[in-house]
């Protein structure tokens, strides 16, 4: 996604309003050369081609542009990753302190006698002591872009990175498919964007995805989390998207707008962040089918609570277990998901989702406002805490107590 110096919007009546790219002649143009200079680049250094390509984007009259079309291509590059050199200095500078005490008459000098002292001429050692660094990584290969998907790319990234300050997101997604929307609110759960799902009377899904709100730090992680499901979302054949963002210009130097999205658009999406499944939900599934094969595991199946004329609220599992006859569904909630997990445990006091564990991390069960509520009845019944990733064991616990009810 696109920097917070790289993106283009105009504020209008308090409204932040993208400016996206249309393909346009100079538009392709600069992509097209864009392109082609990284993938020329195959085989150089990082440092020399990211020097090489300033006169490139200079050559664009939008020169914001030509950086943003820049870093997404980059973004796709892969480079060799350099063998470490910290040996090498170690002993360099090593060699160098020992030299001192008598020294050379130049710094050429001095800098022959240290690489004979490591074994090396004195031009291979200026090119390796530091060959570690970034600015040494090879290029193995460039992306394989044409210039529309180039520029479908930027629309989306610039989206994205204006999404970035957001704290909350209100989607509606009119697409019916149920295919497309059972991987969308997957992709909502390992984002692990916690969200008010509602199907109303005229059968829209609508998602209220509240952020943390007030510690910076996971504010910031949660925003990013939010422009992440937006390639996602972007792949349905109807939606839309509001949140209140924070940007920025040389014009206006902070201000609050609405930023509102659809796929009236024209927005791209990806449908590789349909299937994103975060590594450790893998590892943990992983162990828990080496641990107790006797569980069966499932694609999780969206649960409905009723809600009366509001329709009905879903609710998105992360695992599916049965044992011993009883499928449980577990859900988990991390540090920044407390509203939720206040009305969830509200609805297990209730005894609205009997066969429903869930996941507390502690950094939330420590809060004020839900401390308290770890030691209810439902929480008590149906709850586990964990740290960074559930325990086997402590899920296990709540798993199989269900499961016997």
């Amino acid at each position: 996604m696109l920097t917070r110096d790289l993106l283009r919007f105009q504020l209008r009546d308090g409204e932040v309003v993208p400016k996206l790219l249309r393909a346009t002649p100079a538009n392709v143009d600069l992509a097209e050369r864009l392109i082609a200079f990284w993938a020329a680049g195959v085989g150089q250094r990082r440092g020399e081609l990211e020097d090489a390509v300033m006169p490139v984007m200079h050559q664009s009259r939008a020169l914001v542009v030509a950086r943003g079309f820049n870093k997404l291509i980059l973004d796709g590059c892969t480079f060799a990753e350099a063998a470490s050199a910290a040996e090498l200095r170690t002993r360099a500078f090593a060699a160098s302190a020992l030299l001192l005490s008598a020294p050379a008459i130049t710094s050429d000098d001095h800098a022959g006698a240290v690489a004979a002292a490591v074994g090396l001429a004195a031009m291979d050692l200026r090119t390796q002591l530091y060959g570690d660094l970034p600015d040494f990584e090879v290029l193995e290969q460039a992306p394989q872009l044409s210039a529309a998907r180039l520029i479908e790319r930027y629309n989306l990234a610039l989206c994205q990175g204006l999404l970035l300050t957001a704290k909350s997101l209100r989607v509606s997604i009119s697409d019916a498919d149920v295919g497309v929307r059972r991987r969308l609110l997957k992709a909502l759960r390992f984002r692990r964007l916690l969200a008010e799902v509602l199907v109303d009377a005229e059968g829209i899904l609508r998602l209220d995805i509240s952020g943390p709100g007030s510690v910076l730090d996971q504010a910031s992680r949660y925003g990013l989390q939010l422009a992440q499901f937006l390639p996602a979302l972007a792949c349905a054949g109807g939606w839309r998207a509001e949140a209140q963002v924070t940007v920025s210009s040389r014009i206006t130097p902070r201000a609050t707008g609405t930023l509102r999205l659809s796929h009236e658009l024209g927005l791209v999406g990806d449908s590789a962040f349909l299937g994103f499944v975060p590594p450790e939900l893998r590892d943990l599934e992983r162990t828990l089918v080496a641990r107790f094969p006797d569980w069966t595991f499932r694609e999780p199946t969206l649960m409905t609570i009723r809600g009366g004329d509001r329709g009905g609220e879903l609710v998105v599992p992360d695992l599916e277990i049965t044992t011993g006859g009883r499928t449980i569904s577990v859900e988990l909630f991390h540090r920044w998901h407390g509203a939720s997990l206040v009305k969830r445990i509200g609805q297990l006091e209730r005894g609205e989702i009997p066969h429903l564990a869930i996941g507390v991390e502690r950094a939330l069960a420590r809060s004020p406002a839900i401390a308290p509520l770890i030691a209810s009845a439902g929480f008590v019944r149906h709850g586990f805490q964990f740290n960074d990733i559930p325990s086997p064991r402590a899920l296990a616990e709540t798993v199989e107590r269900l499961a016997k009810t």
